[in-house]
């Protein structure tokens, strides 16, 4: 179901939504302003953080791994204070950042709905997301058991003080939102259209007025658009990669997506893509 879901560029349409409640969280937006060029390049991150994910959703078991151990030791010297002491690799600030795109992509195939997802797709998803949760370093008892859990933390989360309670969040969510390379009209319709108005409001944001209305609009159209490409032309690199290593392994021939993103990866870093270089 991951891959079902995680193969759709569609999702990419939550970025912003995903990135912006990341730093909400007072000690990511310390650590990201602390030890990354997150305010000059707010996007590069965002990027090296979702291949990361491609690696760790599409790879191979060993790539997986690699990616997870890669992350754990960059996360190992971040640490600070940001109202309460943190380390990157604490559980509850890992449980945050997972917990951001598992509940984003939730929310944009829940508003964006394509016909070949059975009924049950969301708790398949979210049991699912559980073994990137243990790559990861999240302990079982600190990841909520089941989908029904996980949306109570995710509310409280949202409905609680802590999110856009520094200005360093502020200072970091405004990078996104008024990066010169950003459409600063659509990026800001992707934040207070899917983010709650307090949170906007601490995060310095401007709701605009029926925000959730034009934002609805505009996923509509873009999904009447989106319907219209070919699978294989719309579907991510890292599904037909992931599609190539199968056929291999099993002495079948890969079909021509996989071969050539296959070809293609072993001579430039693709966007979206698994790393073979």
């Amino acid at each position: 179901m991951t891959w079902q879901l995680y193969r759709e560029q569609l999702t990419l349409t939550g970025a912003v939504r995903a990135l912006l409640l990341q730093v909400a969280h007072p000690a990511v937006a310390d650590g990201v302003a602390r030890y990354s060029n997150f305010k000059a390049d707010p996007f590069g991150r965002g990027y090296r953080t979702f291949a990361a994910m491609a690696m760790i959703y599409f790879g191979s078991k060993t790539q997986a791994e690699q990616t997870a151990q890669r992350l754990w030791r960059m996360h190992s010297a971040i640490k600070g204070e940001a109202q309460n002491p943190y380390s990157a690799n604490d559980p509850h600030l890992l449980l945050w950042v997972l917990s951001t795109l598992t509940e984003t992509t939730l929310q944009v195939h829940r508003r964006m709905p394509l016909p070949d997802l059975p009924p049950d797709w969301p708790e398949r998803f979210y049991e699912e997301s559980k073994v990137a949760a243990r790559l990861l370093g999240i302990p079982d008892e600190v990841y909520p058991p089941d989908l029904q859990a996980f949306e109570i933390y995710f509310k409280r989360m949202l409905e609680g003080d802590i999110l856009g309670s520094t200005d360093t969040c502020r200072a970091v969510a405004q990078s996104i939102v008024q990066h010169p390379r950003a459409p600063k009209k659509l990026a800001n319709l992707l934040a207070t259209g899917w983010l709650p108005d307090p949170l906007c409001d601490r995060l310095g944001i401007p709701v605009c007025k029926d925000s959730t209305i034009k934002l609805e609009r505009f996923l509509q159209r873009y999904l009447r658009t989106y319907r219209l490409i070919p699978k294989m032309l719309r579907w991510s690199p890292s599904y037909h990669q992931a599609n190539y290593r199968i056929a291999m392994a099993r002495g079948e021939r890969p079909k021509w997506a996989g071969r050539f993103f296959h070809w293609l990866a072993q001579r430039m870093k693709i966007p979206m893509g698994l790393n073979l270089r």
